[in-house]
């Protein structure tokens, strides 16, 4: 081949690279953006030069450039002409001008601000600008109609806070070589920073012979690569996990130092659930080798007693270890497979196999720190612990952790930090008794319980927890129940779509937006939720605004950048320059400044705090979070895109050195009892309807909600994404959409072959889905020997309705509409809600006609079967 005829790689037109940062999920991958000589972005790759994401980027973040092309795009501000309201109905938009818009939407907004500030629902869920999210916060309001990733993270953010002081966690990938996913995708197909994770995941396994074991119901991406796989009927996970620490304790495989020297294991624990203080508030502890009670900090102490039972100033108690061990003797392997259907055989064989790979007693050097090396770690997300009983699913899988001794060890599970700030920040303080304080509230404080609820999704009833939004749908269908003494009629959202996020049935969710007086959309493309709009604000995409960003880096730490690659396309804004506009209009700049001042930990630095009186732009406050991590301005965060490098030892290794971490969580019992008086006092009329129980220092096997449902809904139904699906909407993107309807597993809903047969169906046939909280959805079933013979697997990818984005196709129902939305469904102690269901199959003969009517899901891979391609 001649030289003229030679293929040049990506054979891209003269132009330049932009350094940026993705925004296709709630991560910051950082990215290469190129730019033509006349304009136009023609291809985004990944940054090599940054640690977080090693120049990788997932299939969302390289379709990026047909997001940013997007013919559905909102273009200039628009207000609806049309006063009926549903799915799919024309709302007839008219174009306005920015003025005309802003007037209209500070005027009724206002109104609304002035009657009552609890009239307003905000649903404002830009993960990556968080002082968009608390916009509301400038007017005192905490209501929360956004999914907020309570479905996802729900229980599994305050666990963090309790274990780690932390927002997140993941397994050391440096020096893990036997990795435990429970109910996730790490390291293959989803959660943090997925494409790096793989490529780590990937290095980990070839160049140190890594073993990785998957738990779920399905063989997903990350079961099918894995050493083993371990089908598990949905909803026991921690069945599951209680059963591993009961071989653990009873074979002797733990790291004893670790739990008497670095934990609370050894406090002891009263009858009442509170440890034993004496007059002074400090906890006693027994010595077993003198055979008498000391307190915690007794520098006589000859060796700390984990089991027994002792009288200490008057009260019989036990260690907090043995308190545990009680709770065990009703988990073991035999009694727990009654429940989960995990033989075992296969229970014992890997708490050996994790217990052998943990090397107890093994160290390690790290920069001058001599540590405590453990390469074995359980690592765990939504599809595990998104349960009614989420802050014990959490916690007993932090104990299967905690018992070979590799929290925040090297190669065992760490926690990982929402957005650090600073560089110098550590994320641990010392509690009472020598303990590390739990920091539960990663996404900010709960507000002080109050009856009447302030809080229409009754947030300050859940003094731990992240926002419960399912709950406005309950509140909304019996205000008199709750004690409602407002009725909210007005909606500010940006970047959300709760009526395709939220679970509980479509139709209530559309009934509270009918009924809004007012509806404001701050968006870049129709989404179901835009549909109902009154007024959509359009705002500039992530190729068009300045962001500086961390989120979530498991492994790093470090500002990404986003800068504009282009100049706006449309007649659009950025999200602060909107807001912005609407507080000056309102009279809330100075105290949104004050809210952006906290949240972004200007504070902490007084010449970066923003300034009464003045509007900022995204540009300015990017320069501001560039600055606050290490003081460079923004021109150097432009040469070099980002600050990003790996994480400090220090951060990740036993940040908590000297502290002892919480293996018993007294908090939930303090909390449960404070709540009780709280709502007593105030004549809370449900009180007796709450959850108590739920609220456990120790986590117990009980049996969640989802398994005591009727009969006849035999099966148990739940929803899966992989990467090009994660953390957000992508199916209006063409490239992505050919990607997803091309594989089967995301256009069937897929049973095991077995129950199919038993069941008398056949792949391909039509069937309906129902759930005791809703539903039906419709599909065509597909037989796989990949799923628990218990299990119904549908993808995300099939949760569409009919919307004016006629990008989307629709499918035959939402999943969602079949979860439930309740209390008795609901985590008491953080909101966490059931994201599972029981559901009952019925074949029918033809699809409904809401389904006959085109533009469908399954009429695409009819066509694509055909040769037709994917539109």
């Amino acid at each position: 081949m001649s030289s003229s005829e030679r293929v040049v790689q990506n054979s891209l037109k003269p132009g330049k690279w932009v350094r940026s940062t993705c925004k296709m999920c709630l991560h910051s991958c950082t990215n290469l953006i190129h730019v033509t000589d006349d304009g136009v972005v023609n291809k985004i790759e990944g940054d090599p030069s940054n640690p977080s994401n090693m120049g990788k980027l997932c299939p969302k973040g390289n379709a990026a450039i047909m997001r940013h092309y997007d013919p559905q795009r909102f273009k200039q501000p628009m207000k609806r002409t049309n006063p009926d309201k549903g799915p799919g109905v024309d709302p007839k938009w008219e174009p306005i001008s920015w003025d005309e818009a802003f007037d209209i939407c500070a005027r009724e907004i206002g109104t609304s601000l002035k009657e009552d500030p609890r009239k307003i629902l905000p649903s404002l869920e830009d993960f990556q600008k968080m002082h968009i999210w608390t916009w509301p916060l400038s007017f005192g309001n905490f209501n929360c109609f956004q999914s907020a990733g309570t479905i996802c993270g729900g229980a599994y953010h305050p666990a963090n806070g309790y274990i780690h002081a932390s927002f997140a966690s993941i397994n050391d990938v440096k020096y893990c070589n036997y990795w435990i996913n429970d109910g996730t995708g790490d390291g293959f197909s989803s959660h943090l920073h997925a494409a790096a994770s793989s490529y780590h995941m990937a290095n980990a396994r070839v160049d140190r012979g890594m073993k990785v074991v998957t738990v779920e119901p399905r063989l997903s991406i990350s079961g099918a690569k894995s050493e083993e796989w371990v089908p598990i009927k949905p909803a026991t996970d921690r069945q599951f996990a209680l059963s591993l620490c009961h071989v653990l304790i009873n074979e002797g495989l733990c790291d004893w130092k670790f739990l008497k020297q670095d934990t609370n294991a050894p406090y002891l624990v009263g009858e009442d659930g509170l440890f034993v203080r004496n007059d002074k508030g400090d906890i006693w502890v027994w010595d077993a080798k003198e055979d008498k009670a000391k307190l915690w900090n007794d520098k006589t102490m000859g060796d700390f007693a984990l089991t027994g039972e002792y009288e200490v100033a008057g009260q019989k108690c036990k260690p907090a270890f043995q308190r545990f061990k009680d709770i065990l003797d009703d988990c073991s392997p035999e009694a727990m497979e009654k429940i989960t259907t995990v033989p075992p055989d296969t229970v014992r064989h890997i708490a050996r196999e994790f217990a052998e790979a943990a090397q107890i007693g093994a160290t390690i050097e790290i920069d001058g720190r001599t540590l405590p090396l453990r390469p074995a770690a359980y690592n765990y997300y939504r599809g595990a612990q998104g349960r009614k009983k989420g802050m014990q699913a959490n916690h007993s899988y932090k104990l299967v952790n905690f018992l070979v001794g590799n929290i925040d060890a090297p190669g065992g599970h760490l926690g990982v930090n929402l957005d650090e700030k600073t560089v110098d920040w550590l994320r641990c303080e010392p509690g009472e008794c020598g303990m590390m304080k739990g920091e539960p509230h990663q996404l900010g404080v709960v507000p002080p319980m109050s009856y009447p609820p302030n809080e229409y999704h009754l947030l300050s009833y859940f003094p731990v927890g992240v926002n419960p939004p399912h709950l406005n749908l309950s509140v909304w269908k019996d205000p008199e129940q709750f004690g409602m003494d407002y009725k909210p009629d007005v909606m500010v959202i940006c970047h959300s779509n709760p009526l395709w996020a939220m679970q509980g049935p479509r139709e209530g969710w559309f009934d509270i937006m009918r009924n809004m007086r007012f509806i404001v959309c701050c968006d870049i493309i129709p989404t179901e939720t835009t549909d109902f709009a009154d007024v959509i604000l359009p705002s500039s995409d992530v190729l068009e605004t300045w962001n500086m960003t961390m989120i979530e880096p498991p492994f790093t730490e470090g500002q990404c950048l986003r800068q504009p690659a282009v100049e706006p396309l449309h007649d659009t804004k950025s999200e602060e320059e909107i807001f912005y506009e609407l507080s000056e209009r309102m009279g809330l700049v100075d105290s949104w400044n004050n809210v952006i001042n906290m949240v972004l930990g200007f504070h902490q630095v007084p010449e970066l705090m923003l300034e009464p009186g003045k509007k900022y732009t995204d540009k300015e406050i990017a320069e501001r979070k560039g600055k606050l991590w290490n003081g460079k301005d923004l021109d150097w965060y432009i040469e070099h895109g980002h600050s990003s490098t790996w994480r400090q030892s220090k951060k990740s290794y036993r940040p908590w050195e000297g502290m002892r971490l919480l293996f018993y969580i007294e908090d939930m019992v303090t909390i449960r009892e404070d709540l009780k008086v709280n709502m007593k006092e105030k004549g809370v009329p449900f009180i007796d309807q709450w959850p108590w129980d739920d609220y456990q220092p120790l986590p117990t096997p009980d049996l969640d909600p989802i398994h005591q449902e009727p009969p006849e809904y035999d099966l148990y139904g739940f929803f899966f994404k992989d990467i090009q699906m994660n953390f957000g909407e992508s199916l209006s993107n063409p490239w992505i959409k050919d990607i997803v309807y091309r594989d089967p597993v995301h256009t069937s809903i897929l049973l095991n072959s077995g129950t199919m047969q038993a069941k008398g169906l056949e792949s391909g046939d039509i069937i309906r889905l129902e759930s005791p909280h809703g539903g039906p959805i419709y599909g065509r079933v597909a037989g796989v020997e990949t799923m628990h013979p218990d299990a119904v697997g549908v993808s995300n990818s099939l949760s569409r309705i009919r919307t004016e984005n006629r990008a989307v196709r629709h499918a035959g129902g939402h999943f969602n509409d079949m979860l439930p939305y309740d209390l008795k469904n609901t985590d008491a102690v953080t909101g966490q809600p059931e994201t599972a269901c029981r559901v009952k199959i019925t074949k029918v003969d033809d699809w409904p006609e809401s389904l006959k009517q085109g533009g469908t899901v399954y009429q695409m891979v009819d066509e694509i079967a055909k040769g037709k391609g994917a539109h």
